[in-house]
C-alpha cells in the first residue's frame, strides 16, 4: 500500500467517525418523560418520569362537642360535671383506602399521634388515585403493638414518646403495648366549683382488642394540588367519654377496669368525622 492510498483511507476513517459522532446524539427520546431531549436520537436510558405518588396530609380541627378543644379549658361531661383535661392524645393510623364500591384498594401501616396542640400531620404516600373514602384504626394494630419502639426513628410516631405512650411490662414483646388513648385531667366531683385534691381522672387504654375502626370518610382527589392532598378532619374529644360519668368512673389502666376501658375504646370509633 502506497503512502497516497494510506492517506486517503485515513481521511475516510476520520470523516466517517466525525459523521457518526455528529449523527448519534444520546439522551432521553421518550416524549412522555420529564427530561425528554428533542435533539437526542439515541435513548441512553436516562429518561425520568413524573411520580404517580400522592402525598396525604391531615388537617385536624379539635372540638369538644361544639366548642374548640384545648388543654386546661373547662368543659362538662354528659352528667354536667365540670372537667378539665391536662393530657390528651391517641394513635390513629393503619388507613384503608376504598373505591366507590367500598372495596379496599390500598392500605398502609402509617400512624399519627394525635394531640390537641397540633393541627397538621404528614401522614401517608399512596400511588392510587381511584379512591373514594378512607377509614382509620384508633389504636395500634396487633403486629406493630408488640414491636420495640426503639426500632423507629425519633420522628416516627411509634418511637418512644415523652410522656410515654408505651407499656413495656416484662422482657417478652407479647406483654408490651402502646397506649392507644390517654386522657387525664380534673373533675369537680363534689360540684363546688373547685378542682380539689383527689378530684382527677386517668384513662390509659391499650392492649390488643381495645382498638376501634372509624366509619368511612369521603375523599375528593379532584382537589389534588401538585400531587398533595389534604384530608380535613374533625376530632370530637367529647365522644371518648360519651355516657361516662367522670364523677364516679375516674380511672382505668385498661386491665384494672376492663368495663370502663371497653366503653372508651368503643366510643373511639365515633371521634373522627369529615370537616
Amino acid at each position: 500500500m502506497n503512502l497516497k492510498s494510506l492517506h486517503i483511507k485515513l481521511c475516510l476513517l476520520i470523516f466517517v467517525s466525525v459523521l457518526f459522532y455528529n449523527c448519534n446524539k444520546p439522551g432521553c427520546t421518550d416524549i412522555n418523560a420529564i427530561n425528554y431531549n428533542s435533539n437526542a436520537n439515541e435513548n441512553d436510558g436516562s429518561c425520568e418520569y413524573p411520580s404517580n405518588d400522592i402525598t396525604i396530609n391531615l388537617k385536624i380541627f379539635h372540638y369538644f362537642n361544639n366548642a374548640l378543644f384545648s388543654l386546661d379549658s373547662i368543659y362538662k361531661d354528659d352528667f354536667q360535671n365540670n372537667i378539665q383535661f391536662s393530657r390528651a392524645s391517641f394513635y390513629m393510623g393503619q388507613p384503608t383506602y376504598k373505591n366507590q364500591s367500598e372495596s379496599i384498594i390500598h392500605s398502609s401501616s402509617k400512624y399519627s399521634l394525635i394531640d390537641p396542640s397540633f393541627d397538621n400531620y404528614d401522614f401517608d404516600t399512596i400511588s392510587v388515585s381511584s379512591i373514594e373514602n378512607i377509614a382509620f384504626l384508633i389504636g395500634v394494630d396487633s403486629v406493630n403493638n408488640h414491636l420495640d419502639p426503639a426500632i423507629y426513628q425519633s420522628n416516627n410516631p411509634l418511637s418512644y414518646q415523652s410522656p410515654s405512650m408505651h407499656w413495656q411490662m416484662g422482657i417478652m414483646p407479647e406483654s408490651w403495648s402502646y397506649l392507644f388513648i390517654v386522657l387525664e385531667g380534673n373533675v369537680d366531683i363534689d360540684n363546688n366549683g373547685i378542682f380539689g385534691s383527689g378530684e382527677s381522672f386517668v384513662f390509659h387504654i391499650g392492649g390488643d382488642g381495645f382498638t376501634a375502626r372509624t366509619d368511612n370518610i369521603p375523599l375528593d382527589l379532584s382537589q389534588l394540588q401538585n400531587s398533595h392532598y389534604e384530608i380535613q378532619l374533625d376530632v370530637n374529644w367529647a365522644n371518648f367519654i360519651d355516657s361516662i360519668n367522670l364523677a364516679t368512673e375516674i380511672s382505668t389502666h385498661t386491665f384494672d377496669n376492663i368495663p370502663l376501658a371497653s366503653k372508651i375504646a368503643d366510643n373511639a370509633k365515633n371521634i373522627i368525622s369529615s370537616h
